[in-house]
């Protein structure tokens, strides 16, 4: 990271960082620093106060001064980063300096233990050979959140003698509790410098902030993380945690949820937390094309099947997936017929081609999604129990907006930030806007607040968005003026009313229930409406 080629670049002389500090002493010693430093013009660092206002209004002052990143302490970066998923957001975090600093102020007599921050991960090796050097023979890596794993881990500190634990403030209260002296692990000036020059780093490699694929084979990608997923709710954290604690194994996931909660950007983070993640991410609708394509799409075919057909046949998406993850998307609406051909897939892990004889050997991790009651449909006769049984491994159930109205106001300052990037605006909500939105049903959920507020962006001139914008662009399934499709005639049937029905958040596959018509007649109306 000491290039100095990242120093003499063009894009630095344009580059604006943002630092937003917790406390006024340190605004007051970071400012001397930037005068004193080389590597920046200090007018292209904006620093601001984070105890003389609300932390939101900070991040405001920062995206108005233009930044390409933000520096702050945790754990407001992580709330920050949390809530503006696209910000380059760069946490201030313990360095080794700071942690070496801790180890000098415990009690000389006292025995003593080393919690090593996850953020030193990567510095491991060369810690140890400082602790052996001190005679420091309890030490241990874990990452802040994972509170139980702190609690076991100062438990075993306790019961091998140790009498003083070097940690952050996550493990304070554990080690109370042990009768432990707590030596705090603050980040210092090491953490600073190193935010910093990551910062700096990180806008010299990647200009447009554009995010990492997390596999380039075959075309397909998983841009989401898990910390793209705005909310902090109870009932999202618990989606989170199980999130990761799921992604470290190979079993398969099935994700249910309404339309418009996230089950593929959920699919995607939790491919990318995976040992998988290098390899291919390859999704696929089930229910948004006939059997036979789906078939074809799915195992693949051999040259001349049918025709048409490529003269070499083609290969399958469980071939495209090989090493990685499969996400099947509404499996609730897979026709029956095929279900049986996944069922064999998942036992014998091998797939046959389309008028192949040979079966090709497959190892693909399946995450499936759906927005139906596949218990209900197993009692019906549409969804076979066995497969049910084969997908359900491992179940996350993604809540309703409703269910999680505390986290609306960060989903909507989140989707702002997106909306006003994108069409280069600067847009601001009033608080009452944010309340308003709280009290709505959002029957469509998050894709629903997201086309609502693209429309805001998109139609709002001043800087701030009040409640007065926001009420006429409601759609009619929020304002209670909607008209029943079911009672419509089939020549009543618009694509206007597809469409509306569609930002309502419903599937092909809903909306065709709601109309009464088939999927075919939804996909033949979208059609003459592109042709139109």
């Amino acid at each position: 990271m000491n290039d100095d080629n990242i120093f003499r670049s063009d894009l630095n002389r344009n580059l604006k960082i943002s630092i937003i500090a917790p406390t006024t002493a340190w605004c007051d010693q970071v400012q001397p620093m930037l005068q004193s430093t080389k590597q920046i013009n200090p007018d292209q660092v904006l620093v601001l106060d984070g105890s003389t206002a609300e932390p939101r209004k900070r991040v405001q002052e920062a995206l108005q001064f233009g930044s390409d990143a933000l520096i702050a302490w945790e754990p407001l970066a992580a709330d920050i980063a949390a809530i503006y998923p696209q910000l380059r957001v760069f946490p201030v975090q313990p360095s080794i300096l700071d942690l070496l600093n801790s180890i000098r102020q415990a009690p000389k007599s006292a025995k003593l233990g080393v919690i090593i921050p996850f953020s030193l991960r990567d510095y491991y090796a060369d810690l140890i050979v400082q602790f052996n050097n001190q005679a420091i023979s309890f030490y241990w890596i874990a990452p802040d959140q994972d509170e139980r794993a702190l609690q076991d881990i100062v438990r075993k500190a306790a019961v091998e003698g140790v009498q003083a634990l070097v940690g952050t403030e996550a493990i304070e209260a554990a080690a109370a509790r042990q009768g432990l002296v707590w030596i705090p692990l603050h980040p210092g000036w090491g953490g600073l410098v190193r935010a910093f020059f990551q910062a700096l780093w990180s806008v010299h490699r990647h200009p447009q902030g554009k995010p990492r694929p997390a596999a380039e084979t075959s075309g397909v990608t998983a841009h989401y993380q898990l910390h793209h997923i705005v909310g902090n709710s109870p009932v999202m954290a618990e989606v989170k945690r199980l999130a990761r604690t799921y992604a470290v194994t190979d079993s398969t996931i099935l994700i249910t949820g309404e339309s418009g909660t996230g089950k593929e950007m959920l699919a995607q983070a939790i491919h990318n937390l995976s040992c998988r993640r290098m390899k291919p991410f390859v999704a696929i609708n089930c229910g948004s094309i006939t059997e036979s394509l789906l078939e074809s799409e799915l195992f693949g075919y051999t040259g001349g099947t049918f025709t048409g057909a490529r003269r070499n046949g083609k290969k399958g998406l469980f071939e495209a997936a090989n090493g990685g993850t499969l996400f099947l998307d509404e499996i609730g609406d897979m026709p029956y017929s095929l279900q049986n051909r996944l069922l064999r897939v998942l036992q014998e892990k091998y797939i046959r081609r389309i008028g192949g004889h040979d079966g090709i050997p497959v190892d693909v991790r399946i995450l499936a999604a759906t927005n139906k009651d596949l218990e209900q449909a197993v009692q019906e006769g549409h969804f076979r129990l066995d497969l049910y049984y084969r997908l359900a491994v491992l179940p996350i159930r993604i809540p309703l907006l409703r269910e999680r109205r505390d986290d609306i106001s960060d989903i909507s300052r989140s989707l702002l930030y997106h909306f006003d990037k994108h069409y280069g605006r600067h847009h601001l909500f009033q608080d009452d806007v944010l309340a308003y939105f709280q009290s709505l049903p959002w029957p469509g959920n998050v894709r629903q607040l997201s086309n609502v507020i693209e429309r805001l962006v998109l139609i709002v001139q001043d800087d701030e968005i009040s409640l007065a914008d926001v009420q006429p662009l409601l759609p009619p399934s929020l304002s209670g003026e909607a008209a029943k499709p079911r009672d419509l005639n089939i020549r009543d049937i618009t694509y206007d009313l597809i469409e509306k029905l569609g930002d309502d958040g419903k599937s092909v596959a809903e909306i065709a229930k709601e109309l009464g018509i088939s999927r075919s007649t939804v996909y033949r109306l979208k059609q003459k409406r592109k042709q139109d």
